[in-house]
């Protein structure tokens, strides 16, 4: 017997949160570098940011002078994420950002799993010492996996309950782009192996301006 195809058939995908990408120039992070580069000049200048079990970091420091400077720029992709994802409340029409952090990263330091304050965190990354090839190179032996190299990690639920990860392979191509997420998403960043130099990156929390 040959049975035809059912009318009217469609696809429909259940709705998820995801993330956002942009890239910043050059004349945006000039505020944010001066910083940096000052309390890289002495970590002893700056608060200590202490994540906790979240991660093995040694050199984790608050920002304090570019605040605002971050906050106006990242105003614009917050009000564009809750527009492409229906998130939150849309009647709140600007976003302060609430605490800043720079990442001093070191090879084989990592971030576990963990989740962030904010209505929205944010991963900017301003310096990355290595290629996805120098660092595949160096664990090409014994049928390693791709997700063993350096990257950025999101951890979810489908619709099936089965955990997944969206990877996003970190490397010297992602300078100066940043990301935007909700702050309760689950994320880790694993390690790097293959330079002495610092990894930098900024992260930092976002809620709702007061009226």
């Amino acid at each position: 017997m040959i049975y035809k195809c059912m009318k009217d058939t469609f696809s429909a995908n259940f709705p998820s949160q995801g993330f956002i990408q942009g890239t910043l120039e050059a004349d945006d992070l000039v505020p944010i570098q001066k910083e940096i580069d000052s309390i890289q000049k002495d970590f002893n200048s700056a608060k200590i940011n202490d994540l906790g079990n979240a991660s093995n970091l040694e050199n984790e420091f608050y920002l304090k002078d570019c605040l605002e400077h971050i906050e106006h720029l990242l105003n614009p992709l917050c009000k564009k994420y809750c527009e492409m994802f229906a998130f939150g409340d849309r009647s709140k029409k600007e976003f302060k950002l609430t605490s800043a952090w720079v990442n001093y990263q070191r090879k084989h330091e990592y971030f576990g799993t963990h989740t962030h304050n904010g209505l929205f965190s944010f991963a900017l990354w301003i310096k990355v010492p290595y290629t996805i090839e120098q660092e595949r190179q160096h664990v090409d032996y014994a049928n390693r996996n791709i997700q063993r190299l350096p990257a950025f990690h999101f951890h979810y639920t489908d619709a099936m309950g089965t955990i997944r990860q969206q990877i996003i392979p970190v490397d010297k191509t992602y300078e100066n782009k940043l990301i935007l997420f909700p702050g309760n998403m689950n994320h880790s960043v694993s390690p790097f192996y293959t330079s002495d130099e610092y990894r930098i990156t900024v992260s930092g929390n976002i809620e709702y301006k007061p009226l």
